[in-house]
């Protein structure tokens, strides 16, 4: 007789732009970046899924590698960490996908597409 392994399911994760974030941000959520700085652990990611006028950056803490100037998809939570400065947020990356390849502004037509049909489909 096999013993079978259960897995508990996580929450998905939220789509959010860097700025939307708040240390009352709760769940996983999926940031889209460019790495700005990095150093062994953490880096700093500039958001490219918002406006350039807008984009916000955010120190990401991750136990992979990162290249500079790359893009990626990070998967984490949003913690609250302490500094000389005052206090800061911090992504606490559990993935950090390399998507230097993909098409950004295609993406998002995606994203307003499949808004549009759920929406129609729902109501």
């Amino acid at each position: 007789m096999t013993e079978e392994k259960s897995f508990p399911r996580r929450k998905p994760s939220k789509l959010t732009t860097i700025r939307d974030l708040s240390p009352d941000t709760s769940g996983p959520v999926r940031i889209m970046g460019i790495v700005v700085d990095v150093s062994p652990g953490l880096a700093v990611v500039q958001d490219i899924y918002d406006d350039v006028k807008k984009a916000g950056k955010i120190q990401v803490s991750v136990e992979q590698a990162l290249e500079l100037s790359k893009k990626y998809l990070f998967i984490g939570e949003v913690t609250e960490k302490t500094t000389d400065d005052g206090k800061e947020l911090r992504l606490n990356a559990l993935i950090a996908h390399d998507i230097d390849a993909l098409d950004i502004a295609l993406y998002k037509e995606v994203q307003d597409l499949e808004g549009k049909v759920t929406r129609t489909v729902s109501g």
